[in-house]
């Protein structure tokens, strides 16, 4: 029996051409990242946060008690300070880390097309504001993919980073009828792409701008409490740190690793960066200070306003020397170039 038997048989209308897609061999490459609100609005803000912080990866508490807490106490007093914050950062195409994610997909769009031409197809979805995860496995649907890579965009993994994005793809392929062949990346800060590349940004700062007296090296921080129950993200910072010190060739009193955007209410991984910064400040008044933050594949909040902003202008009264940001790679040719090295390792076989 062959396929028009088969059809006719049942008196199935089934198009032959989607028939034989299953025999072809069409890659699929989603990036994710956090995601940001759609406008700097009060009512896009609250919905993001909303979001965000109801997440069972990233809030660990009771459902009963804290959802009720978040939206009578916690949204209506931190969405206007978010609000204040995202209108310093945003931009006229919107949202740094929506914009830069974006990018991102379109500068790899181009290179994987120039090399494998319709082979593979890439979209990105965000987890919690913008096009979302469902949203962007639905371009990739359409496409009539057979196989799939999914790269969340945080290279030290974490739970409410890359397990939530896991879930957020588990719950999209829910309604999907044919699961494609499925390869997911949990964190890359080992790949020795990765560091190089870190090391080539840094290096590169230093060659344009004059080379620091001390590089703070700043993770976004986490409830000690997650770690204590098994979350491995800070052994990933600590661990790829020292490759990239090593890769540097720096010395132990020539850099600090930091974690930032702590929240209060619980215990955060310390030493906290804010403090960090205070110490320098007063003790290291004519040097210069370099921060990275290599947890971030894009420039987003905690990059531009906390960073740069807020803890550039608190240096700067506490009397301490010259604070400076290095970037993140976001869509630069050398985070392009990590992300395809990333892409080529990952679908091979396929």
């Amino acid at each position: 029996m062959d396929i028009d038997d088969f059809l006719k048989c049942n008196k199935l209308n089934i198009s032959k051409d989607k028939i034989q897609n299953i025999k072809k061999n069409k890659i699929g490459i989603l990036i994710t990242n956090l995601g940001s609100p759609t406008k700097p609005t009060y009512w896009s803000i609250y919905k993001y946060l909303s979001k965000f912080l109801g997440d069972t990866r990233v809030v660990k508490l009771n459902r009963f008690i804290w959802l009720p807490v978040l939206h009578s106490y916690v949204l209506p007093f931190y969405v206007g300070a978010s609000l204040l914050k995202y209108k310093k950062i945003w931009t006229n195409e919107g949202s740094p880390l929506s914009v830069n994610t974006y990018k991102q997909c379109l500068a790899l769009k181009t290179r994987l097309y120039e090399k494998y031409n319709d082979k593979i197809t890439i979209s990105y979805g965000l987890r919690y504001g913008g096009q979302t995860i469902d949203e962007g496995l639905n371009n990739l649907k359409e496409k009539d993919i057979n196989k799939l890579l999914v790269i969340p965009l945080y290279p030290q993994s974490a739970e409410c980073t890359v397990a939530s994005a896991l879930d957020g793809l588990s719950d999209s392929l829910k309604s999907w009828n044919n699961i494609p062949e499925l390869r997911f990346l949990s964190g890359y800060c080992f790949n020795d792409m990765y560091i190089y590349t870190m090391t080539e940004s840094i290096l590169n700062f230093w060659k344009n701008h004059g080379k620091c007296n001390k590089l703070i090296i700043s993770y976004h921080s986490l409830p000690t409490k997650s770690v204590q129950n098994g979350d491995m993200y800070p052994f990933y910072c600590i661990e790829s740190t020292q490759k990239l010190v090593n890769k540097l060739e720096l010395k132990k009193n020539e850099y600090i690793v930091a974690f930032q955007s702590n929240l209060e209410g619980q215990e955060w991984l310390k030493p906290f960066l804010e403090d960090v910064l205070k110490q320098l400040s007063s003790t290291n008044k004519d040097e210069i200070i370099d921060i990275i933050c290599p947890s971030f594949s894009s420039d987003c909040l905690e990059t531009l306003e906390e960073v740069e902003i807020n803890y550039k202008t608190m240096f700067q009264q506490h009397g301490g020397g010259k604070l400076r940001y290095i970037n993140c790679l976001n869509y630069s040719k050398m985070g392009i170039d990590l992300l395809m090295n990333i892409i080529e390792q990952n679908i091979v076989g396929w």
